[in-house]
């Protein structure tokens, strides 16, 4: 093939190409405004004023406007001609590789990087006229008729389209300043009209809010400098300060968690609730029980980003394409009567915020942008796991310096994904945030524990209060009135009974639904198996293929199957409640060595088991009671084990028949200290899918025969170095 032709060409940009960086790029009428004062911000100015004039009465010669005018350093001609009509011009960017040069005069560190965002401009408006002066130039006035640039609308118009370069914008420059009157002498102000938008006073409202939470609020240990200030003025009237600031919510929240997250994943931060104040300081990579004790591995997000898993194993971590940051977050609870209706509608419309060099990044924050993904994981994973946007407040920060790869979007709306580091990044907030949700959760039980035990305490008062009533009662003459005071108590006390009776069905239900969903997930899976290997085998026989040695192994292995289906379903039985009435000597030993059994997929070569030698203890109870209590016990005990990348995973039980006990032991994570007092209670876990009942079945279920268990707490009385747990049988009188 020979070329005929070649040669080389630009791209022509035809005018309408402003039209699809302002109107189209830029999302809305707010980001557009807030993108022109970030501008002045980047300018070093001190104050914004955004005026909205015309609006409530327009002519055609008092056309609405909007100005918004700042006092920073200002634009001389070169510079307007130069650069900033030079769309993507690569000036700010340009100054942040150099270094220091990314620091404006006062120290801030420039917002922008793509020249783009003075086209938000378009957003706003047809017509645009810039006022700007430098301390020592003229006034350079440049008018822009974005009219002749674009027309966009779906119906015919004489309108003519032409490259970008064809036309021509006018400008000047004035010996005396007409606009850029200030004590500084110095500034810009955009007047543009045409107005593409509708607006309304109460709009002001929400731009107000925007300005002032454009620059973070006061935080503990943070040093943030007060020299930007803005104004809003609609006509002469400037809108109302109804909105609360975040410092007046913030001292009632009952949880609060500060700290950082350094690049290597080290989180060195400070829980507080109330007036207890916990630190907390590991590596969200390497420190295997603190990873497994504040629940972080079973976060979805963390899974997915960090490891790589082969079956159950993690083969592989992969450490975060992003740098560290800072945050602030508060935790409420909106039942608590403390809090009033103005301050629980302040919370709805809170969020996270993200703050970068100080400067707030749009629209995170915003009601309905669920940038961290929690509405989300709330709704297709486990919700408890996550909070919800209207019990949080949270503010965090980042720089560009450490996190260059978390940039603005072009649409302003956000963060680019640059090689994932937005994902990393959104998946390490909510790290940070699952470790906060962990100690919340234990003290919300511990209050909720204090609250029932309480309850405990109101029904004894109760039976003392009814018999001192029932004393006084006997000093009257009057048998109606003592007989109609026991039937009261009478009818309250089978009331109890009665509820005392249907959580006890319960209880016994949910531990053997328990224990059938395992059965039935293991029995499914091996019924699935012997289906395609029977559907092969078939096959094989009609094609003549099947010699008598594969026979026999096909039955050899059948046989085995059908024996492993049996033992599940043997397990089963005494679980149910018929076999439960059934009353007998019970052998522990006997009853663990088939849970041992019922557990042997997960114990084969992965967990080991040390059983005491020719040592039982023996109970008067039914089967299925024990069965049940070395079944929740084993279960866990396989759970935590498994989370664990040690090799050396045991459990012992060893008996004790001179005082009754068993210990039940693992070399697993253990039982931190800050949930020993919840272990027992029920709906508490920290497992992915746990429903937090086995424990509590546990010692209820042993609590019906006299029987105890009990976390052994001290070092130096555990055989394991996990979790040892000791149950004390009630001795039987010979």
């Amino acid at each position: 093939m020979a070329i005929i032709k070649s040669g080389e060409t630009p791209f022509q940009a035809y005018a309408r190409l402003i039209s699809v960086l302002g109107d189209q790029l830029i999302s809305d009428k707010w980001v557009g405004v807030i993108e022109l004062v970030k501008n002045s911000y980047d300018a070093d100015a001190e104050k914004v004023i955004v005026r909205f004039l015309n609006f409530d009465n327009p002519s055609a010669s008092a056309k609405p406007t909007i100005e918004i005018e700042d006092d920073g350093h200002g634009m001389n001609i070169d510079t307007i001609l130069d650069v900033w009509m030079k769309p993507a011009t690569p000036n700010k960017l340009n100054k942040k590789k150099a270094g220091d040069k990314r620091f404006t005069e006062k120290g801030r560190v420039m917002q922008g990087d793509k020249g783009v965002g003075r086209f938000a401009i378009y957003k706003l408006g047809d017509y645009v006229e810039v006022y700007s002066k430098t301390k020592s130039t003229g006034e350079v006035k440049l008018t822009l008729d974005f009219h002749d640039y674009a027309d966009d609308e779906f119906k015919e118009s004489e309108h003519q389209d032409k490259y970008l370069h064809e036309i021509l914008n006018k400008w000047e420059v004035n010996d005396k300043p007409e606009k850029i009157i200030n004590a500084k002498e110095q500034g810009t102000l955009i007047r543009i009209s045409d107005i593409r938008s509708d607006w309304k006073f109460e709009d002001l409202i929400k731009l107000d809010k925007a300005f002032f939470r454009m620059k973070p609020p006061k935080l503990p240990g943070l040093s943030i400098p007060e020299d930007f200030q803005y104004e809003v003025i609609w006509d002469h009237r400037k809108p109302p300060k109804t909105y609360k600031r975040f410092d007046e919510i913030s001292d009632l929240a009952p949880y609060y968690f500060e700290g950082m997250l350094d690049s290597h994943g080290n989180l060195d931060a400070i829980y507080t609730h109330n007036k207890s104040t916990v630190n907390i300081q590991f590596n969200l990579f390497e420190d295997e029980l603190d990873i497994i004790s504040s629940g972080i591995r079973s976060l979805k997000a963390y899974r997915d980003q960090f490891l790589k898993y082969d079956k159950k194993e993690i083969v592989e971590i992969r450490k975060p394409e992003i740098g560290g940051f800072m945050f602030f977050f508060y935790a409420y609870d909106l039942r608590d009567p403390a809090l009033t209706k103005d301050e629980i509608e302040f919370l709805k419309e809170t969020s996270v915020y993200l703050y970068r060099d100080n400067i707030r990044v749009y629209p995170y924050g915003e009601i309905g942008d669920d940038w961290l993904k929690l509405s989300k994981s709330r709704g297709e994973l486990k919700a408890g796991d996550y909070f919800t946007y209207n019990d949080l407040l949270g503010f965090v920060f980042i720089t560009q310096d450490e996190n260059p790869k978390l940039r603005d979007a072009a649409d302003r709306e956000g963060l680019m994904n640059i090689n994932g580091a937005k994902d990393d990044f959104i998946a390490l907030v909510q790290t940070v945030l699952k470790v906060m949700k962990t100690k919340v959760d234990i003290d919300r039980k511990k209050e909720e524990l204090k609250k029932q035990k309480a309850i405990k305490s109101l029904s004894k008062s109760y039976e003392e209060s009814y018999n001192t009533l029932q004393k006084k009662l006997l000093e009257y003459d009057d048998a109606e009135l003592i007989d109609r005071s026991k039937k009261f108590f009478n009818a309250t006390n089978n009331l109890i009974q009665k509820v005392r009776e249907d959580l006890k069905i319960t209880q016994e239900l949910a531990g053997t639904g328990m224990a059938v969903e395992k059965a039935t997930h293991d029995t499914m899976s091996l019924l699935k198996r012997l289906k395609v290997n029977t559907e092969d085998f078939v096959n094989r026989f009609d094609k003549g293929k099947i010699q008598s040695k594969e026979l026999r192994d096909f039955l050899v292995e059948l046989q085995e199957n059908l024996e492993f289906l049996y033992q599940e379903l043997q397990v089963l039985q005494p679980l149910f409640r018929v076999a439960r009435k059934v009353t007998k000597d019970v052998s522990v030993r006997n009853v663990t060595e088939r849970v041992i059994k019922y557990f042997r997929k997960e114990l084969e070569g992965k967990i080991k088991v040390n059983l005491d030698s020719n040592k039982d203890i023996v109970v008067k109870t039914n089967t299925g009671l024990i069965l049940q209590v070395i079944l929740n016990l084993m279960d866990n005990s396989i759970y935590w084990l498994e989370q664990l990348s040690d090799k050396d995973k045991q459990i012992s039980i060893v008996f004790n028949e001179d005082d009754n006990t068993v210990i039940f032991a693992d070399t697993g994570p253990g039982i931190p200290e800050d949930i020993e007092d919840l272990i027992f209670t029920e709906f508490y876990t920290k497992k992915s899918e746990g429903r937090g009942l086995g424990l509590y079945i546990v010692k209820e279920l042993l609590d019906r025969i006299d029987a105890e268990i009990s976390l052994i707490t001290n070092p130096n009385l555990r055989i394991l170095k996990g979790a040892n747990f000791i149950i004390k049988f009630k001795k039987e009188e010979k």
